[in-house]
């Protein structure tokens, strides 16, 4: 599955710098990162008034996507904020680490940005699972800390928890809006299965991945 960080702090803590400094290196090292920013007022207009998209939209259309050779833009509307691991498992599968501005509360491991000038207390603590702390100051916490410049080394720190280690696995499974990790075994087993149904289809796409979709209930 891929590994899911977030960037978290206090308004103003320098979130959005440090994830653009770390973007840029982990990119400068060959790792492919993709990115979610939580946004927490209301809905988000991103598209341009007056344009073929912006129209559909207002026309009703329950999602749009924009597609061009090199760019695809979806807006969707949702009847509730989704999960930060259906959002990875939709839309940002061919990553290697998915790094996120905000989602305090989402049960991912944390990067908390806290500067001295600020005078506040750190948000997150080990129930949070605090990953590190970026700082000008020796916050307390019992965690590795770096510097608010020490992009390289904090990106060689995720590099060895999330990105050297034994590789991603075969099998995603997503159950609602919770990621389901599966043992090897159990993984082997499904990809045979699944391989067997396909029948031809192997061989006409031997290197493709294959999505499986249950959307309802048991039957």
């Amino acid at each position: 599955m891929v590994p899911i960080v977030s960037v978290v702090g206090r308004s103003n803590s320098g979130k959005t710098t440090l994830l653009e400094k770390l973007v840029r290196e982990l990119g400068r090292r060959g790792w492919r990162i993709g990115t979610i920013k939580h946004h927490a007022h209301g809905p988000v207009t991103v598209d341009v008034p007056g344009k073929d998209s912006w129209r559909h939209k207002q026309a009703g259309a329950r999602a749009v996507v924009l597609a061009s050779e090199s760019t695809c833009f979806l807006i969707r509307d949702t009847s509730s904020q989704p999960s930060l691991e259906r959002l990875a498992y939709r839309y940002l599968d061919d990553v290697d680490l998915v790094l996120t501005e905000g989602f305090y509360s989402a049960p991912m491991p944390k990067i908390e940005v806290n500067r001295a000038a600020q005078q506040a207390p750190l948000l997150c603590g080990a129930r949070d699972d605090l990953l590190a702390v970026v700082s000008d100051w020796e916050t307390g916490a019992a965690v590795p800390h770096f510097g608010l410049e020490a992009a390289g080394a904090l990106a060689d720190f995720l590099e060895g928890r999330f990105l050297r280690p034994a590789g991603r696995a075969r099998v995603e499974l997503l159950i609602g809006d919770q990621r389901a990790p599966l043992d090897p075994q159990t993984a082997s087993i499904l990809v045979r299965v699944i391989w067997s149904l396909v029948g031809d289809a192997r061989t006409a796409a031997p290197t493709v991945p294959v999505e499986l979709r249950i959307p309802g209930p048991t039957p």
